[in-house]
């Protein structure tokens, strides 16, 4: 699996999410933030779009074929199962599809019909054997950074706010930023880690992951596993 295609298995993942919490909250932060989950996706994909702009002919219809595309990718992202194919393959056949029945509207032909291809057993050839196991151990994986990286931030601040309290309060932005990687190597990058920590160290590791876990036990609503 090539770069591109892990990035963009990541970026229509992070727009399925932010699709999710937008229809589940109409507030204008999340539409903010399924849009720009889009826009990135988009981005990922605009050489694609003009690679297949160009191959069926329609660079002087380049705006039509932008918003065909804006809708295949649309639709792709709505109708993907990661058990079927990768997401660049699916979207490259919703790409294709729209452009060709665009050519078919404005100079006549045969159209392509993604579903129609779906419905004669094209998905058994486009399917690839372990896409959902992949796709939800990538968003897995994000979800469980994304929220060490959240408690980190929060552990930082409270931890900057005490050493200013101190007596001697010189350079507390080079302890705290030591103490944070010190503990960001524990907690997020913890299969990297080989190094062995001094018996000083330790002890920051443990007080640290100690507030963070009674931060979280205090906060409303959450409830430890058993």
């Amino acid at each position: 699996m090539s770069e591109d295609s892990d990035a963009l298995e990541r970026a229509v993942t992070d727009y399925i999410q932010a699709r999710a919490a937008r229809d589940c909250d109409a507030g204008p932060r999340a539409r903010i933030r399924a849009d720009r989950a889009f826009a990135r996706l988009a981005a990922l994909l605009a050489p694609r779009v003009r690679y297949f702009t160009r191959r069926y002919g329609l660079t002087d219809a380049a705006e039509d074929a932008a918003q065909a595309c804006a809708i295949a990718i649309h639709r792709a992202a709505e109708r993907y199962d990661p058990r079927r194919a990768r997401f660049t393959t699916y979207v490259s056949w919703q790409i294709r599809a729209e452009l060709q029945a665009l050519r078919q509207r404005q100079r006549g032909g045969a159209a392509l019909s993604l579903d129609a291809l779906a419905a004669t057993g094209a998905a058994a050839w486009l399917a690839e054997p372990g896409a959902q196991d992949a796709a939800e151990s990538h968003a897995s994986e994000r979800l469980a950074r994304r929220c060490a990286d959240r408690l980190l931030d929060d552990w930082t601040a409270r931890r900057r706010a005490a050493l200013a309290r101190q007596p001697r309060a010189a350079r507390v932005e080079s302890r705290v930023a030591a103490e944070a990687a010190l503990i960001r190597r524990r907690l997020i990058d913890v299969e990297t880690e080989t190094r062995r920590l001094s018996e000083s160290e330790r002890h920051i590791v443990r007080r640290a992951l100690a507030d963070i876990a009674r931060r979280v036990a205090a906060k409303p609503g959450f409830r430890p596993e058993s």
